[in-house]
């Protein structure tokens, strides 16, 4: 008997030597026991869409997308799926029927720690602060919306930059307050999320004091490297309960897995250990 056709898909970006993608993907691949394979592509901007546009042409099942392709991942795509289509970038194209499906995963993959370790009915009555105004703040507020948060509050270092983001969405729930008053900002919001790049290795670290926050607040940072960040390790001196980013990058490569490879990672997988091992060092 001959043996089964390995399934291959990858992650494309520029850089992608960092990405924790391939390591997270080959842990899952090995415990189902599937003939597959996830590889880095480096991809440079001016040539994604040539690229993106010729997945379908080749034998791979799909990609995962991260900055600064994933605007351009939506464009190349044939069709898109609801939240692709709602958050107008796409972190995932898989190939369907012959036709480029781009999807985004940044929404199911925020909401589901949420939902698995908050006291989600006491912070669905309380506002959520939002730090950043980038891609990734798109994901975050789809989510906290379909999820019927009452209101969002966007502080961005750059203000025009949040102002233009709240237009563009245009929801009375949904506003900007000046990055000066970011501090005001935090007072009685259930949640505070970070979703800029602040404070990852080798980046400024997060300017935000969490002296005003209630003191049940639920810090969330969308930062995986390092697994502790400042702004967790200031929301734990203080008391707060906290989810890191690593949460999320797990969560969000689960629907891509299942999109790729025909199947959800096993339950019992955790690959929590492996990657927290890489990250430290340890």
């Amino acid at each position: 008997m001959s043996a089964p056709i390995a399934k291959i898909a990858g992650v494309t970006g520029w850089p992608i030597h960092q990405s924790l993608s391939p390591m997270l993907h080959t842990f899952w691949l090995k415990a189902a026991g599937i003939q597959g394979a996830y590889i880095p592509f480096a991809v440079r901007p001016d040539d994604a869409l040539h690229a993106f546009e010729s997945l379908k042409r080749t034998s791979l099942a799909g990609v995962n997308v991260t900055a600064p392709l994933k605007r351009i991942a939506w464009e190349a795509a044939d069709a898109l799926t609801g939240d692709a289509e709602k958050l107008g970038v796409s972190n995932c194209l898989y190939v369907r029927d012959g036709k480029l499906i781009g999807h985004n995963t940044d929404m199911e993959g925020f909401a589901a720690p949420l939902l698995a370790k908050t006291p989600y009915k006491t912070l669905s009555k309380r506002p959520a602060v939002l730090i950043g105004a980038g891609g990734a703040s798109r994901a975050v507020i789809g989510a906290l919306l379909a999820l019927g948060i009452p209101e969002i509050r966007i502080v961005n270092r750059t203000d025009e930059t949040a102002q233009n983001l709240v237009k563009a969405i245009d929801i009375p729930s949904l506003y900007a307050l000046p990055w000066a008053q970011r501090s005001d900002a935090l007072k009685n919001a259930g949640l505070i999320i970070n979703a800029t790049s602040a404070g990852m290795k080798g980046k400024p670290l997060l300017d935000i004091s969490l002296d005003t926050a209630d003191d049940d607040a639920w810090v969330y940072d969308l930062v995986y490297n390092p697994i502790q960040t400042k702004l967790l390790t200031d929301a734990k001196a203080r008391g707060l309960s906290t989810i890191g980013g690593l949460d999320m990058l797990i969560a969000q490569a689960q629907p891509s897995f299942k999109a790729f490879f025909g199947v959800n990672p096993p339950a019992e997988a955790d690959p929590s250990p492996l990657l927290i091992k890489h990250l430290t060092g340890q």
